[in-house]
């Protein structure tokens, strides 16, 4: 995934911050407090000033955030809360004083404030964390084991499921372990107690789309794709100079087959952060704007483009039927770790048609030596090297995906025999399955567009 949780996060921001430090002179608010301390002191029935100098107190301490002022507030809390048991906004502040407490003194009775919570059914309904939550952050460095520290979260999802961080870092300890399913069951379950926390909304939407991805060939996405789209909108309306919601929407965008939408999140990213270049330039292959592609790529040496950059400059050159330069980037592509079969496949097809078919044979072992070909990519290795038919290849494929790349594949291999009105055909049988997120799609749509204007012009 792309996004890597850590296990412990701290599920209030002003827990990091309480200083050990001594209070000094007093100052006109330190007086407007001794004159409120002196009314309680003097008249214990007036819950009205005892509230009043609560409230006081705890601006104290969110603005010095220090022991001192802490230790005050959570006084002044707990006498209102003996008066005041049932109001909510007391209960609330007193218990997360004493959480906050526990970080400045590294100290935590599980066992009395477990007591305590059970019997205030309102704290359960609140996003705040639970007692047994605080035996992660307040456990010795590497002293808890994967098992203990789940054990840890569970109990706290099941005590407070109102609490988001503990979904959130339970999600983040099964995605340790690669269990995708359960932590993407586990942050929709936090989304629906909080359905505009953004935080998790980002977490969720990148496992959303990679399950999209996932799935795309094998069962209907369209309710996922539209929630995760709906999400991408909220995020960067919300976060408008996130460059990466705005590429994780382009990305949303192409899978629904909405490429010019795409395409415009793709340069607002790209605006944004300058990393984002590589997909947007993608995004222009998608959109078939072949002038700026060139432009992107003929400022580059081939070993300075990573190697997504790489397999486009290769597809981008066969597609427009630039034989060469997709062979000579050949030559570096073949040497990434991380190059793909169908970047290899494909360009290997360039030097066919140069007629080096020996060159092509050992381009086709040496770039695909140590991949882990699947059983389908088999099937198409198989078909280019002339091992098996067309109706054998189609009647291989088991979904319409690997059509796609089928017709895609042998597409290429009517371009050779020069039998080019098949040729159309199939990137058009291409196109017709609408496979959006799919390099075939865009490169078929592409070459349609080129042979019906070239076809119009004749």
């Amino acid at each position: 995934m792309k996004i890597i949780l850590p296990i412990l996060i701290l599920m209030l921001s002003a827990c990091a911050s309480t200083n050990k430090g001594a209070k000094t002179a007093l100052s006109s608010h330190d007086l407007r407090d001794n004159t409120l301390a002196d009314i309680v002191a003097n008249y214990p029935k007036d819950t009205v000033a005892l509230n009043q100098l609560a409230i006081k107190r705890l601006q104290q301490y969110e603005t010095n955030k220090n022991l001192y002022t802490l230790n005050q507030a959570i006084a002044t809390y707990n006498e209102l809360f003996k008066r005041q048991p049932y109001n909510h906004d007391v209960l609330l502040n007193f218990y997360r004083l004493n959480l906050i407490k526990s970080f400045a003194t590294n100290s935590y009775d599980v066992e009395h404030w477990q007591a305590f919570y059970q019997q205030q059914p309102f704290l359960k309904t609140v996003d705040i964390a639970p007692p047994v939550y605080m035996q992660l952050p307040l456990a010795a460095k590497d002293s808890l084991s994967t098992e203990e520290r789940k054990s840890i979260l569970q109990k706290t999802v099941m005590d407070n499921p109102n609490f988001v961080n503990g979904y959130m870092a339970l999600a983040a300890l099964y995605a340790e372990q690669n269990d995708i399913q359960l932590s993407v069951f586990l942050l929709e379950t936090a989304a629906k107690n909080s359905p505009n926390n953004s935080d998790i909304l980002g977490i969720l939407n990148d496992y959303r789309v990679d399950k999209i991805f996932d799935q795309l060939c094998k069962s209907d996405t369209t309710e996922r794709l539209n929630q995760t789209f709906e999400d991408y909108k909220f995020l960067v309306n919300k976060f408008p100079e996130d460059a990466y919601y705005h590429m994780q929407l382009s990305t949303v965008l192409r899978l629904m087959g909405r490429i010019r939408m795409s395409n415009f999140s793709a340069k607002k990213a790209a605006s944004l952060n300058a990393d984002f270049k590589t997909g947007l330039v993608e995004s222009e292959f998608w959109l078939g704007n072949n002038k700026a592609v060139t432009e992107y790529f003929s400022a580059k040496e081939a070993s300075s483009l990573n190697t997504d950059d790489l397999y486009l400059a290769i597809l981008f050159n066969v597609v427009n039927f630039n034989w060469q330069p997709a062979a000579d980037l050949m030559q570096e592509y073949v040497t990434r770790s991380d190059r793909s079969f169908y970047g290899v496949l494909y360009g290997a097809h360039a030097f066919k048609m140069l007629n080096k078919i020996d060159i092509a044979q050992q381009i086709t072992q040496t770039g695909l030596a140590s991949l882990n070909i699947k059983p389908w990519q088999q099937q198409m290795l198989n078909f280019a090297n002339e091992e098996i038919t067309s109706d054998e290849l189609i009647a291989a494929s088991e979904n319409s995906c690997n059509l796609s790349e089928a017709y895609f594949i042998q597409g290429l291999s009517d371009v050779k025999a020069e039998k080019m009105t098949d040729f159309q055909q199939k990137m058009e049988a291409v196109v017709s399955l609408n496979i959006y997120p799919f390099y075939e799609y865009a490169g078929a749509k592409q070459i349609v567009k080129r042979l019906k204007r070239d076809t119009a012009k004749n």
